[in-house]
């Protein structure tokens, strides 16, 4: 039986490392699993073990709520502007309701709203 995916033409392969040292200072809440220490941590064994060296590392750019619109909905960006945590409820409740503003907006215990949610985006 013939593989075509050897090891071989992977070990030439490099891998992209997106990383921004500014991710560490957003918390997306006590209960969710990504914390911003652990993302240090993991960017310091990248680091000191020097599996950078084999990587691509991208600082990713910042853009502009203008920029995000070329991508997603006027409206989602908007709400992702002026979102937090203290306003969820009473900003889906106008999109006709609580259920229905984070499915459209894809918030939730996975993507939760935390202060920030628009810079970290």
């Amino acid at each position: 039986m013939s593989n075509s995916y050897s090891l071989a033409s992977c070990a030439k392969k490099r891998v992209s490392y997106f990383y921004d040292h500014d991710v560490g200072n957003f918390n997306y809440g006590p209960g969710h699993y990504m914390k911003p220490k652990r993302m240090h941590m993991v960017h310091n064994m990248v680091v000191n073990y020097g599996l950078y060296k084999k990587l691509d590392i991208v600082k990713p750019t910042r853009c502009t709520a203008f920029q995000m619109t070329r991508f997603h909905s006027d409206e989602y960006v908007n709400f992702l502007q002026t979102v937090t945590p203290d306003n969820l409820e009473s900003l889906t409740l106008q999109h006709g309701g609580l259920e229905q503003g984070i499915a459209r907006f894809n918030v939730g215990e996975d993507c939760p709203v935390f202060e920030g949610l628009f810079e970290f985006c």
